[in-house]
């Protein structure tokens, strides 16, 4: 059976213990000479089944999640994620409550829903679907659309509009406004930015019905959001230069993709 990796797997390889990585390994090597029926029936595997065609195995420090498939009579084997237990005490450690968070919601995680996932779901994917793709669709692009550069419409930047400067509108400014402080508002369920391992990064306020703000989750401004049409968002950095942009997976989920169009994370 071939192994394959999906870009989420490789990305969380990197970051793995030690000991997980091992356990990974080892069952590559158990399943590399079973076909599919085979490693499903096979006991001291423990695959089961989950949603989506989905499957997981217990490791001895953590789950592994797969998807199984066959080409040219062919069985393989795509590793999804990985759970360690080790390293995911400590990241939810640092995680801020929400209970929109995909780690602990597979609704919301693209390695279980693949609706959501571009590598699955094409229509989300800005390689194959031009019209997402702001180098092919100008009028998502602020090079060429400059209502949606902050850099030349005024209205859409703090410096210029101070009704959506947090330093002058204390309202929008989680410094002052509790309720928008994920650290003293236990209940603010977001959004929040995660990237590609489901590691959460910022939050966002929303600060007029189009712009949005990213603050780290140490309360700092990063940038804004500008809201483009229903499809699809345009990122900048606090010096307005442009960072990416988002697509819209569905009613809770954008996907983050760079100026490059590498998907490299969620805004749920």
């Amino acid at each position: 059976m071939k192994t394959l990796m999906s870009p989420e797997f490789k990305n969380k390889l990197a970051i793995l213990d030690q000991a997980t990585v091992i356990n990974i390994v080892s069952f590559i090597t158990k399943v590399v000479d079973l076909d599919k029926n085979d490693l499903l029936s096979t006991e001291n595997l423990n695959v089961s089944a989950l949603e989506g065609g989905i499957y997981s195995t217990t490791l001895p420090s953590g789950r592994l999640f797969f998807t199984l498939g066959d080409e040219n009579d062919e069985d393989y084997i795509i590793l999804m994620d990985v759970t360690s237990i080790q390293n995911n005490v400590a990241d939810m450690k640092n995680n801020y409550y929400t209970s929109n968070n995909p780690r602990t919601n597979n609704t919301l995680n693209p390695t279980f829903n693949r609706t959501i996932n571009p590598t699955f779901n094409r229509t989300i994917n800005p390689i194959f679907n031009r019209t997402i793709n702001p180098t092919f669709n100008r009028t998502i692009n602020p090079t060429f659309n400059r209502t949606i550069n902050p850099i030349f419409n005024r209205t859409i930047n703090p410096t210029f509009n101070r009704t959506i400067n947090p330093t002058f509108n204390r309202t929008i400014n989680p410094i002052f406004n509790r309720t928008l402080n994920p650290k003293l508002n236990r209940s603010y369920d977001g959004p929040f930015l995660y990237d590609i391992s489901l590691e959460q990064q910022s939050f966002i306020v929303r600060a007029n019905e189009q712009v949005e703000l990213i603050f780290t989750l140490n309360l700092e401004l990063i940038g804004l959001i500008v809201d483009v049409n229903n499809q699809t968002k345009v990122e900048f950095d606090i010096n307005n230069q442009l960072i990416g942009y988002f697509v819209k997976a569905n009613e809770q989920v954008w996907l983050r993709y760079s100026k490059d169009n590498n998907w490299i994370g969620l805004l749920i």
